[in-house]
């Protein structure tokens, strides 16, 4: 009976130490891009920010993230919300 109450606060304590490492998302948010070379919305997956590229080439939809795997990377739009984020700004903020 002793070895079953340890495995149980074992098992307890395991998922309590590890639970927050599952759900931690893994992202990074940049806001340091304010333009837009056109004012379109882009398609599924298609290229929202090219590498280097001071301005977005369109914008994502509602529903998904201009994201890439790095800074340095093209960024396309995804449903995703994990790896490096640019922020778009709204239409009406583009002057």
């Amino acid at each position: 009976m002793f070895w079953k109450c340890c495995l149980f606060i074992g098992a307890v304590f395991f998922f309590q130490v590890f639970e927050g490492r599952v759900l931690t998302r893994r992202s990074f948010s940049d806001q340091s891009i304010h333009g837009y070379l056109t004012e379109r919305t882009c398609w599924w997956n298609e290229v929202c920010k090219e590498e280097f590229q001071n301005q977005f080439r369109c914008r994502c939809p509602a529903w998904s993230f201009c994201r890439a795997p790095g800074r340095y990377y093209n960024a396309y739009c995804s449903m995703t919300a994990t790896g490096y984020i640019w922020t778009q700004p709204g239409w009406e903020e583009n002057s």
